[in-house]
């Protein structure tokens, strides 16, 4: 009961955190030691914590008991840019804005007990995992975040996704090892205001250049939804020193969040132009959004010189195409509400290297390249989910202090990236049912972002 409580507890807390992912919404590496590897674990077993996320079948290749504890530290810096060519709806220039975020922690928590009897192994984790965030605020000079009806006003959006895995691997030969992993997924999401409602509307200001004025109604209360999903994996030994892995993740089906709002016009206006309060605004409005999780495919290839050097390759295909909320064809719909964000599939690389410099000091080198899912054309609607990290640079380092306990520390820097497509408004013609009604001629929104992170870990051994 005690156990059931605790891992409750800790479940609500990794839930609240803010999370800034980096291979599209999920984070490159989990913990200390596997990030600082570049997110490689489908064929190099290293620690629990990455073994938990990337594959199962590593379990039981762990030597004893092993707990791990990692916690993340990060700062992120978004930017978005509207350029305007001369239009009814501003002069021409271009208008940046930086986001306002602040600095996220991301814990993980690892487990895993080799059975003495069979050649076989249980994990279990909690371990965040994903999400993204932005913090935009209101900015009078940049007509996208001017506030509403002429722009969308202060953005704000923070998802953050928990897995809690719990897995059995076992050894079907010396050279094959096999692992399958039920995880539970908790997502936590707030958006304000939220572009997937409809909008509330009515007839729109003569001079203002739109077919209506609308607000969109705000869903900035944290609500909860759940997904399970089943991973597999295998881990196939080819000689003493070289080894492949494999891993496939289930797609995440949450319910749709769902939010208590409330109805967000202020005012009417008639054909006259006479404006006259809302006697509806402040009612109550129930809206929902779906928002799943990929599937993904990892293979690996691992190296272990049996003295000083380890090396692991891995990549890995993330499915957001099809994934309800994420993926879609973006744009608006003809109600005006957010027509899914229009993420792409996309692919990842990593490789990892561990050099053993000494029996009590290890260090870990990395680099980690995905591909953003945004796609150009509707770079617009990820607006406040701006992934565009390409790139990352990873290191680390761990010091064994006796033969039960290591300490791990790791960063990595992704560089600022950015991606430019045209700007879209759903308030040009009365029903928008095409992206090319939604265009603004000649012009464009650009979002980029880089991450700074640090982590430490703590790992016991028993």
């Amino acid at each position: 009961m005690r156990t059931r409580a605790i891992l409750s507890v800790m479940g609500c807390l990794l839930a609240a955190l803010p999370l800034q992912a980096g291979n599209g919404h999920l984070l490159h590496g989990v913990g200390a030691v596997n990030s600082s590897l570049g997110g490689v674990s489908t064929a190099l077993p290293t620690d629990v914590i990455g073994a938990l996320h990337f594959n199962p079948a590593l379990l039981v290749e762990l030597e004893g008991n092993q707990v791990g504890f990692s916690a993340e530290i990060f700062s992120d810096q978004p930017k978005a840019t509207a350029t305007f060519a001369d239009s009814t709806f501003r002069p021409e220039g271009s208008y940046t804005t930086e986001g306002e975020t602040e600095l996220g922690v991301l814990p993980a928590i690892g487990f895993s007990h080799p059975f003495k009897k069979r050649p076989a192994a249980l994990g279990l984790g909690l371990l965040a995992v994903a999400g993204f965030r932005t913090d935009w605020p209101q900015d009078p000079n940049n007509p996208i975040f001017a506030p509403q009806p002429n722009g969308f006003g202060t953005v704000k959006t923070n998802l953050a996704i928990t897995k809690i895995p719990v897995s059995y691997a076992w050894k079907a030969s010396e050279a094959l090892s096999l692992g399958v992993s039920l995880a539970i997924y908790q997502g936590s999401l707030a958006i304000s205001p939220l572009p997937p409602a409809t909008p509330d509307c009515t007839l729109p200001d003569p001079a203002s250049g739109r077919v209506a004025d609308c607000f969109f109604v705000d869903a900035d209360n944290t609500t909860t939804s759940y997904a399970v999903a089943l991973q597999v994996g295998l881990y196939y030994k080819l000689g003493p020193k070289w080894a492949v892995g494999a891993s496939y993740t289930t797609p995440q089906d949450f319910d749709d969040y769902q939010w208590e709002s409330a109805v967000a016009l202020p005012y009417l206006r008639d054909v006259l132009g006479n404006v006259t309060p809302n006697p509806d605004l402040g009612s109550r409005r129930v809206v929902e959004y779906p928002l799943d999780g990929p599937a993904v495919l990892s293979l690996g290839l691992g190296y272990d010189a049996g003295g000083k050097w380890r090396v692991g390759v891995d990549a890995r295909w993330v499915g957001y195409s099809s994934v309800d909320g994420a993926g879609g064809v973006g744009g608006f719909r003809p109600d005006r509400g957010l027509n899914e964000i229009g993420w792409d599939d996309i692919l990842i690389g990593a490789i990892g290297a561990e050099y053993q410099a000494s029996e009590e000091l290890t260090w870990r080198f990395g680099f980690n390249y995905s591909e953003t899912p945004i796609q150009e054309e509707v770079v617009f609607t990820s607006l406040g989910t701006p992934p565009t990290f390409e790139d990352h640079y990873t290191v680390g380092l761990g010091y064994q202090i006796n033969d039960k306990v290591r300490v791990d520390v790791g960063a990595y820097w992704a560089p600022e990236r950015s991606v430019t497509g045209p700007l879209l408004n759903p308030f040009l013609v009365d029903v928008p049912e095409t992206l090319d009604q939604q265009l603004i001629e000649g012009g464009t929104f650009t979002i980029e972002e880089s991450i700074l992170s640090g982590l430490f870990g703590l790992s016991y051994r028993f």
